[in-house]
């Protein structure tokens, strides 16, 4: 495990400061608004349409994987969502900053895909679960330090734009530079909308008002803090309770799902829940700020826990074959929850005032309390025995399906590169040739001419000691991955090609 951490330490390098951009900009974007005077229900339209993004960005994402690969496509999908930042910079235009948001939620959808399906490809049966827990907790604390960024500059001005365009561009870094070359993306077929509902009624429509209720609270918070003189330093810290929350009350809430009746247990949360954020309302304006930054993360919290919750009950309903293809269904339901949520929200909020957001997600959680009762009525509880595990899910942004410890285990298979398969057929016939062709794309792309010699020197005619002289003298500067390359794969031949290293350093 410490050695696939190791290997993928770019990646997760790469994510936690691609979440430390993403969290600066969801609290910007609604305090810059509030200051600049547009109504909450411009503010609420705007922020909804990030979710339009998330949706054509999980519909058509492994599609262009498929196409460009995994870090052409990351790299170019960051750089695009720092482009639509950097745009919003210019004009302070509803409009524009709506039709941005679709971007970057478009963006944002492709880059999580590749990072998710790349973790997927790193890991083993063993492994994933573990890795799935770092990945949650590097996107938690990716968004959790975005916030504070707020502090650096005046909300009013364009510096915060900057530096969240920036902390997006530095995140491509580390994974472009990587060793790692992306894996082959696998296509599932989905389960219809209707089919899962079918199956498992209370997880679909837990899932669909997850996404109103997580979209609504976390894209309008900050409108609320605001109503309540809760701004600068302070409104980072309220924000970030409401992310802590969300992430430590997954451990209780975990806990207490894999031991008693599910539905019984997200009656009681919601309950909670309800009643915590009624309380935010009330304390807020008695000023009792550590109580309103504690009710806010219990609901917070708790409102974060419905959606894998949500997930755990569908599955509990389903067949292993059937979660992966169940999975995308599920997104899709929280997807179209969240472009409701945040206009839903906004529309009473306009009507009765900023204080209102809390009640708006209590009678919403009410509305789903009701329907757990209802279903609790009409299906009898499942053995405690036969219930999956619950999940931790760090970000609903997606729900890393290939990662999810309860899906079925494939081993990923791997496709060599177009110049490897040319390279290789060449070699049964003229292993000069081969040799030749591989120098021919070291020359131009040293890595890729490192994939190819390592291919080649597991054939039985290939001369691997003139392969690597060879090799290291177009690559001079590439000699330590050279030679661990085809180490590697000819181990017998270590000592010979150590004994050539050093003339070909010095």
């Amino acid at each position: 495990m410490r050695q696939t951490f190791i290997s993928l330490f770019s990646l997760f390098l790469s994510c936690f400061i691609l979440l430390l951009g993403i969290g600066l900009i969801n609290v910007l974007l609604p305090v810059r608004m509030n200051l600049d005077g547009l109504s909450t229900e411009s503010i609420g339209i705007v922020l909804s349409l990030y979710y339009v993004g998330l949706l054509i960005g999980a519909l058509y994402s492994t599609s262009l994987i498929k196409r460009a690969g995994h870090i052409r496509m990351f790299a170019g999908c960051v750089s695009l969502g720092a482009v639509s930042i950097l745009i919003c910079s210019l004009y302070s235009e509803a409009m524009l900053w709506g039709a941005m948001r679709i971007v970057m939620g478009f963006c944002i959808a492709c880059a999580f895909t590749a990072m998710e399906s790349w973790l997927s490809d790193s890991s083993s049966k063993e492994t994933r679960g573990q890795i799935l827990a770092i990945y949650n907790a590097v996107v938690l604390a990716g968004l959790f330090g975005g916030q504070f960024f707020i502090n650096v500059a005046n909300p009013q001005d364009n510096m915060l734009f900057v530096i969240a365009g920036i902390l997006m561009c530095i995140a491509i870094i580390p994974v472009v530079l990587s060793r790692h070359f992306g894996p082959v993306v696998e296509e599932f077929s989905s389960m219809s909308l209707r089919l899962l509902y079918k199956r498992s009624p209370l997880g679909v429509v837990s899932c669909f008002i997850s996404g109103i209720l997580y979209s609504a609270v976390f894209s309008l918070l900050p409108v609320f803090a605001k109503a309540f003189d809760i701004t600068g330093f302070q409104l980072s810290l309220y924000m970030g309770a409401a992310i802590f929350g969300a992430f430590i009350l997954q451990f209780p809430v975990g806990f207490l799902s894999d031991r008693f009746d599910r539905r019984t247990v997200l009656l009681v949360l919601l309950l909670i829940s309800a009643s915590a954020g009624i309380a935010v309302t009330i304390l807020a304006p008695l000023g009792i700020t550590w109580a309103v930054f504690l009710a806010t993360a219990i609901t917070c919290g708790i409102i974060a826990c419905t959606y894998p919750l949500s997930i755990t009950e569908a599955l509990d309903k389903l067949r292993q074959s059937e979660i992966v293809a169940a999975m995308s269904s599920m997104i899709l339901a929280f997807a179209l929850g969240g472009v409701l949520g945040p206009y839903s929200a906004s529309l009473v909020m306009d009507k009765f005032g900023g204080d209102a957001l809390f009640y708006f997600l209590a009678f919403i959680q009410l509305l789903l309390a009701c329907f757990v009762v209802f279903r609790m009525t009409v299906r009898q509880a499942l053995p405690i025995e036969e219930q999956e595990q619950f999940v931790m899910q760090g970000s609903v942004i997606s729900s890393a399906v290939e990662l999810d410890p309860r899906t079925e285990y494939h081993e990923s298979q791997y496709r060599p590169c177009a110049e490897v398969e040319t390279t290789l057929m060449v070699a049964e016939n003229d292993p000069a040739l081969a040799v030749a062709l591989s120098l021919a794309v070291a020359k131009v792309n040293a890595e890729r001419g490192i994939e190819v010699a390592e291919a080649l020197a597991i054939l039985p005619n290939i001369n691997v000691l003139n392969l690597f002289q060879a090799m290291s003298d177009i690559l001079p500067e590439h000699i330590a991955e050279l030679t661990l390359a085809l180490v590697t794969v000819k181990p017998e031949l270590g000592s010979e090609i150590a004994k050539l290293t050093p003339s070909t350093e010095s």
